[in-house]
């Protein structure tokens, strides 16, 4: 056997390696959006099957290649340039306007564009790379809604136990102590992995429609009822125990205890559904028909997907190390995150125990913003006892003990100020969209001088005419 032919790659996995290339270089000229996925998913225990993600994707790439269903194109489609063009401008204006949510879901449209420029579209090329959307974090908007209807079963549920029971909230009292029905008993971990699990056995092996909805929705209704069946157990274990069980600590491992055996009998149950055919045979017949990329298209997604490089300009974006100043060294101060920057301005005259800041993000990073979660705007030891909007500001009445004071919030982007989060949003997409992305947030705090009511309007015009000076 000639030595050389060790090097040669095989003409079935020509079209895999493409992929790879194609999912790495995009991963590389994304990283800050990487690295928030990392952040905020990866680091999660809800996303904790995040790291298996990618390697299914690619794995069920490989077995196309190998059926003959993953093949280049030699020339492109108006349709699937456009689409990637038009995605990568979404991303272009979400990662601008630091959506997060936006920017996931574009990065996601991009692979899948970017696939369906470069190869052959049908509609099982596009399932692997739409599986990557289990990795993003967005799931939790669905916490509410699943720990309501988790109290509503529990509480129905524990009616049949003969265990005096009291629920007043998302708390279960009962004569052994109180249990939380906190946002990890909503369910949402064993949905999401059901959801995972169960849409990949359907691309696998289920065909008919009505069958894979089928399972789908049982595969969904099982996770939950796993829950539901699991915080009630816990529940009553706890009463049985005194609350001196073990579980009452490892309470999650006990809901995997019964969760991998309902997924083992609904596999079992799903293999009545499987359909064998000749895709192999089939596949082999097809086998010459794979086609080499042209040139021209791989050149012309590269530079698409550089123009929309979230990397790149990182780049060329100043150190969002705190240069520019350092909050006060104040008890009254707020806990703000990765600003690039910050001011103090000079007290006015007439204020007592004032502080107005102003912090300047540079969207060094994704996570750069004035609306960054966890970013709070109230001092240590006080306590928010109304808030309203005055002007431009957000106002935060609060308190410490007897002592009462004022927390003035507004953002400020493309020189126009809200007080509204919600208003600063719809401005940040605005301006995303001619690349505008620099925010501020201005801060102050106010100590009130007897009544609060009566010294609001007097703060306010003399805060509007420091920052004017």
């Amino acid at each position: 056997m000639n030595r050389d032919s060790f090097l040669v790659v095989p003409k079935m996995t020509k079209p895999f390696l493409g992929i790879v290339a194609l999912f790495t270089i995009l991963c590389m000229l994304n990283l800050p959006i990487i690295l928030t996925l990392w952040r905020h998913g990866f680091d999660d225990g809800t996303y904790s099957h995040a790291y298996l993600i990618p390697f299914i994707s690619m794995y069920l790439f490989y077995q196309l290649s190998q059926t003959g269903k993953l093949e280049f194109r030699a020339v492109p489609s108006i349709f699937s340039v456009l689409s990637l063009v038009l995605s990568c401008y979404v991303l272009f204006v979400t990662s601008n306007a630091q959506i997060s949510i936006g920017y996931w879901v574009a990065l996601i449209a991009v692979f899948v564009t970017s696939i369906t420029m470069l190869y052959r579209f049908n509609w099982s090329i596009v399932f692997p790379a739409v599986f990557l959307i289990f990795i993003i974090p967005f799931w939790g908007v669905l916490v509410p809604l699943l720990q309501n209807i988790s109290v509503a079963v529990v509480t129905y549920m524990m009616s049949f136990s003969g265990v005096p029971t009291y629920v007043e909230g998302n708390f279960v009292t009962i004569p052994a102590g109180v249990f939380e029905i906190a946002d990890g008993c909503s369910g949402l971990r064993y949905m999401i992995v059901s959801l995972a699990i169960g849409s990949l056995f359907i691309f696998l092996n289920i065909k008919d429609s009505k069958k894979a909805i089928l399972f789908l929705s049982i595969t969904i209704f099982g996770a939950l009822l796993t829950n539901w069946i699991r915080i009630t157990a816990l529940i009553l274990i706890g009463e049985y125990t005194n609350m001196e069980s073990s579980l009452m600590e490892d309470h999650n491992t006990f809901g995997w205890y019964l969760y991998v055996p309902f997924m083992v009998l609904l596999f079992y149950w799903g293999n009545k559904f499987v359909k064998f055919d000749e895709q192999h045979d089939h596949a082999h017949q097809n086998t010459n028909n794979i086609l080499n990329p042209s040139n021209g298209i791989s050149i012309g997604i590269l530079i698409i997907l550089i123009l929309s490089s979230t990397t790149l300009k990182a780049l060329f974006i100043t150190s969002s190390d705190n240069m520019g100043g350092q909050i006060p060294t104040s008890k009254n101060t707020p806990d703000i995150f990765n600003y690039s920057s910050v001011s103090t301005i000079v007290s006015p005259e007439g204020t007592s125990d004032n502080t107005y800041l102003i912090f300047s993000f540079n969207n060094k990073t994704l996570d750069a913003k004035p609306t960054y979660y966890e970013n709070n705007f109230i001092p240590e030891g006080w306590n928010t006892f109304s808030e309203e909007y005055t002007k431009d500001w957000h106002i935060f009445n609060i308190s410490n003990g007897t002592t009462q004071a004022m927390i003035m919030v507004k953002y400020e982007i493309d020189n126009q100020v809200t007080p509204s989060s919600r208003n600063f949003k719809i401005k940040r997409l605005k301006s995303a969209l001619i690349g505008t992305s620099d925010t501020k947030l201005h801060w102050s705090f106010i100590k009130c001088i007897k009544s609060c009511d009566a010294f609001k309007s007097v703060a306010i015009n003399l805060l509007e005419k420091t920052a004017l000076d």
